[in-house]
């Protein structure tokens, strides 16, 4: 009796337990969790479009011909237009976001200077005038391809200098002190300037008289390099000979040395320039190994860090070379220059020990 009091309520225990195990297996596996979506990819940033230069040559009018643009923004999808004039150009090829080529077709038949457009495929474009000219086909001289030839010259010396990097601004500071030291020191190591006519003839003509106060008033005022070697010597009148040709010996070896000061000024910047052009060298091809390493090569980007790398070593060597060349020159000027002085300088000291010594 007592068992079966007691079996009905586990049988409905068990039931209920049971029932939910029912129901899920009746509505089936739950879904899964759904995925979340992925965030849209961040827009491309470029840079505004703009174009610097058009390396083109001076074509033909009804020739074909291709063109290399540099600027910066060019989208590098297929989309890019070319529009050169009114002509479309076809096989448009961007490179980099620097630079792009494209073909121009035959049919060109006007003769002058043709705007360019290039449009992204944003609907972004740029206009950049007098990019190309044609020449007629009759063929003679022509002031307007002759002046776009100077201009387009212009440009691409302006590339090419940036194309060098910071180091070129280094490099252009040191030309242009470089060209200002050479222009100086040929215009003082002169023989009018180191040992004037004129101040040797008033000095002769003052030694001759016995003026030994008005000789020394004239170098003291003169600004020449010889006066200041004749007015040690006489400073020194009244003493020995010994002692007034060692004053102007000493004089006139200060005053060499001066000289040869300025000239080394060109030495200098023939031997650093090159070695900063080695150091973009070095960077240049910092730069082409990063490029390398990081797995994603791309000939234009490689080729503008190696063309850095020789750019800044041919400026180094195009502003050395002749500061080089300017000193070696100054420098032999400076020797016959000390030697002419020697000479005058003890035929003068040999004048101002006899005037001295009949005062």
């Amino acid at each position: 009796m007592s068992l079966h009091r007691f079996r009905v309520p586990t049988i409905i225990l068990l039931l209920m337990a049971a029932l939910p195990l029912a129901v899920v297996a009746a509505e089936g596996p739950a879904p899964p969790p759904k995925a979340e979506a992925a965030p849209p990819p961040a827009p491309v940033v470029r840079d505004p479009l703009q174009v610097t230069n058009v390396e083109a040559p001076i074509a033909t009018e009804g020739h074909p011909f291709d063109i290399i643009v540099y600027g910066q923004g060019f989208d590098e999808g297929d989309e890019v237009k070319v529009l050169l004039g009114q002509t479309p150009c076809t096989d448009v090829s961007v490179q980099s976001p620097t630079r792009l080529k494209a073909a121009v077709p035959t049919g060109v038949t006007t003769a002058g200077l043709l705007p360019l457009t290039i449009t992204n495929p944003d609907g972004e474009s740029v206009t950049f005038h007098d990019a190309v000219c044609i020449a007629s086909a009759t063929g003679g001289f022509s002031m307007q391809v002759t002046l776009f030839q100077m201009r387009r010259d212009w440009r691409g010396f302006i590339e090419w200098f940036k194309l060098g990097g910071p180091l070129m601004y280094v490099l252009a500071l040191i030309s242009f002190f470089g060209v200002a030291w050479a222009i100086h020191c040929l215009l003082v190591m002169r023989r009018s300037q180191v040992v004037p006519n004129r101040f040797m003839e008033g000095l002769s003509a003052r030694l001759m008289q016995g003026d030994i106060k008005g000789a020394t008033r004239d170098c003291a005022r003169a600004k020449c390099v010889f006066g200041k070697v004749v007015l040690a010597g006489l400073r020194k009148v009244g003493g020995t000979a010994e002692k007034i040709r060692e004053s102007m010996a000493a004089a006139g070896s200060r005053e060499s040395a001066h000289l040869q000061q300025k000239i080394s000024y060109l030495a200098n910047v023939g031997t650093i320039s090159p070695m900063l052009g080695l150091l973009g060298t070095v960077f240049g091809m910092i730069m082409a190994f990063n490029i390398i390493s990081s797995g994603e090569v791309r000939h234009v980007m490689l080729a503008a860090a190696i063309a850095q790398a020789m750019v800044t070593t041919a400026a180094g060597l195009v502003i050395g070379i002749p500061a080089m060349a300017v000193y070696f020159y100054l420098r032999g000027r400076l020797l016959r220059l000390v030697t002419h002085m020697e000479v005058v300088a003890d035929e003068v000291a040999g004048t101002i020990i006899e005037k001295g010594e009949t005062q």
